[in-house]
């Protein structure tokens, strides 16, 4: 693989946004036209305060990544129901140990690879917790693996949004250009962060977290973008609404800072779609890019589920919140 995988030049999209880093949170307004999930159950209960990010991995099994204080940061791994739970790893003050964790991804023999933001490093875990191996990496938001072990990572994109290293943490090359939205290049970073998603094919798709324009890139493994997809429609145009407000007001008063768009997503292989979460909507979407179905998450009690962490199989959508936990949707046909 070569030092840079390019993609495609575009052009200016934005300008700057507002101050700190904030959750925004969109109470729905005339949405009739959407299908309302409510969640069957709520799963995983003993890693419900924090919960940063859910996912899959061999034999069905399912990792939960939290991020606190008291009690400390953890995995946890679960059976395929979430309900018989076991903690693989707690929080700590050494070097090996989670401090400030904030993405999760699951290799095929089940080993565990965590963004921890503490150190700006990339940590290796077996799936009973042993400590493996680290790499550093400057300001790391989120992580992916392909099915031979290559591991890709992203934080503050500046010459590609994605570093792919090996099992070693080596450095093999870069996939993806990033938008030109700044000339300030840490503004242009903040808005070019993304989520990794890999599909069983080894397809990688960069889901744009803060883009004013709700955007998807798909690559494939040796980093060539194949496609480009936008959302729109119901909250997804509700909260660009709101971003966009928010960076006029911010850009009068000189702060900067970005709005959560698109804060999640995962790919079904059984229906070879990949789901987008946006608000509390989740949109289904097809190998071309076009929507499937819109759905708004409910929780039980009737709540709105705003998802940061989702997985999407043959029976269920799990969908995680930092401060409700992960609830189990019975996926609709």
């Amino acid at each position: 693989m070569k030092r840079h995988i390019s993609g495609v030049q575009f052009s200016a999209l934005f300008r700057a946004a507002g101050p700190a880093l904030l959750l925004l949170l969109v109470l729905p307004a005339g949405s009739g036209a959407q299908d309302q999930l409510r969640a069957d159950k709520q799963i995983l209960i003993e890693s419900t305060h924090g919960t940063m990010t859910v996912k899959k991995g061999p034999g069905d099994k399912l990792y939960v990544l939290n991020r606190s204080v008291v009690p400390s940061s953890s995995i946890w791994v679960s059976d395929y129901s979430g309900t018989s739970m076991r903690r693989i790893l707690g929080g700590g003050r050494e070097p090996t140990d989670l401090r400030l964790p904030k993405d999760l991804a699951v290799d095929r023999d089940g080993n565990a690879i965590v963004v921890d933001g503490w150190d700006g490093s990339i940590k290796i875990f077996a799936g009973d917790g042993t400590f493996l191996s680290s790499f550093p990496f400057h300001r790391p938001e989120s992580v992916g693996v392909l099915s031979d072990g290559r591991i890709l990572v992203s934080g503050f994109p500046t010459n590609s949004l994605i570093s792919v290293f090996d099992r070693q943490g080596r450095l093999l090359g870069g996939i993806g250009e990033p938008v030109k939205v700044e000339d300030d290049t840490f503004k242009n970073s903040m808005f070019n962060q993304g989520s990794i998603v890999v599909d069983e094919s080894d397809n990688i798709y960069y889901v744009f977290r803060y883009l004013l324009t709700p955007t998807v890139r798909k690559y494939t493994r040796e980093g060539k973008l194949v496609a480009e997809w936008h959302l729109q429609g119901g909250h997804v145009n509700r909260i660009v609404r709101e971003a966009k407000n928010m960076h006029d007001e911010n850009k009068t008063k000189g702060t900067s800072g970005v709005v959560p768009i698109l804060p999640a997503a995962a790919f079904d292989a059984e229906t070879q779609s990949l789901w987008v979460a946006s608000g509390p909507q989740l949109s289904q979407l097809d190998s071309s890019g076009k929507t499937i179905r819109t759905l708004l998450l409910l929780r039980p009690d009737g709540g709105w589920l705003q998802a940061n962490g989702l997985v999407v199989d043959r029976d269920f959508i799990r969908a995680s919140s930092v401060l409700r936990g992960t609830f189990e949707f019975f996926k609709p046909h």
